[in-house]
């Protein structure tokens, strides 16, 4: 009995992809830590507020995504592809997922309306958008995961929404400053592009009009690492009281990844050291912040 306890939580473990959490998470700490650099104000309480949302608005995502494309996944993956391959593994149902899809758009409401009651009137709404643009990405009739410009409300979504919020819960200021969301919007399509790549062949069976389906994986490559090496310039021209010195080592820090991934052949290793020059820059760019605020 504690042995299937145990293998049935493995596979929720597997469902809940805790590694893809970092999609969701360094986007909403980047705007409270921009919040805090610009503002110089920070409160603990909306720090943690702000990662419970996340968790909650990522365990929505990743469940309704696996169900929503459980009839055309094939169940070969990467570490960098979207979805856990649970049901065609057959370790838990459809109906489950579904089901766990809808506790967590549940619960993701109503801590939104905690916080609103705690005095952050406007997270309800944060919380509604993300509900709608995982609907728009994943579900019919819209379903722009297939039809083609999901990366479009991925980049929206990672780029505007995550940041926003951060920094809407640390200033009270509804949208995050612009040299914020420009870079993080082109770096929320460019993972979109990169996650797409490795399933590129299984994506084209099942008619799901990727980047990489519609224009191929060499423009696709291309699009992904122009598009990050676009965020880093922008970082580097826009981002205010941060030395110039430390601007261009941010640049350098995600430039060797990104030339790495150039060199390599395979659409999989490309796909990984692009992600890993977007994580880099993402995350060199908010200890930047922290050390200059």
């Amino acid at each position: 009995m504690l042995s299937r306890t145990v293998t049935k939580a493995k596979h929720w473990v597997q469902a809940s992809r805790p590694l893809a959490q970092v999609n969701i998470a360094v986007p909403l700490v980047l705007g409270q830590v921009a919040a805090w650099h610009i503002t110089g104000t920070f409160d603990w309480f909306w720090f943690v507020a702000a990662l419970l949302w996340g968790i909650l608005d990522h365990l929505f995502v990743v469940y309704a995504n696996d169900y929503a494309d459980h009839e055309a996944d094939t169940g070969n993956r990467t570490p960098i592809s979207g979805g856990s391959g649970v049901i065609p593994e057959g370790k838990l149902k459809p109906e489950q997922l579904r089901r766990a899809a809808q506790v967590s758009a549940v619960l993701l409401v109503i801590w939104s309306s905690a916080l609103a009651f705690f005095g952050r009137p406007w997270t309800p709404a944060y919380a509604v958008i993300a509900l709608a643009l995982l609907w728009l990405y994943s579900f019919p009739p819209v379903r722009l995961s297939y039809r083609g410009g999901g990366e479009i409300l991925q980049g929206l979504g990672i780029g505007i929404g995550l940041p926003s919020l951060g920094y809407y819960l640390q200033a009270e200021i509804l949208l995050a400053p612009m040299w914020i969301i420009l870079p993080t919007t082109v770096l929320g399509v460019c993972g979109n592009i990169l996650s797409a790549l490795p399933d590129v062949e299984d994506d084209r069976n099942a008619d799901k009009r990727t980047w990489p389906v519609r224009y191929g994986v060499t423009y696709a490559r291309r699009a992904a690492s122009a598009g990050i090496a676009f965020a880093a310039f922008g970082i580097f021209l826009w981002t205010p009281l941060v030395p110039i010195g430390t601007r261009v080592l941010i640049g350098i820090m995600a430039f060797v990844p990104l030339l790495l991934g150039a060199r390599a052949r395979d659409p999989f290793r490309a796909a990984a050291w692009a992600s890993g020059a977007l994580n880099v820059l993402l995350v060199s760019w908010i200890v930047a912040m922290v050390l200059s605020a």
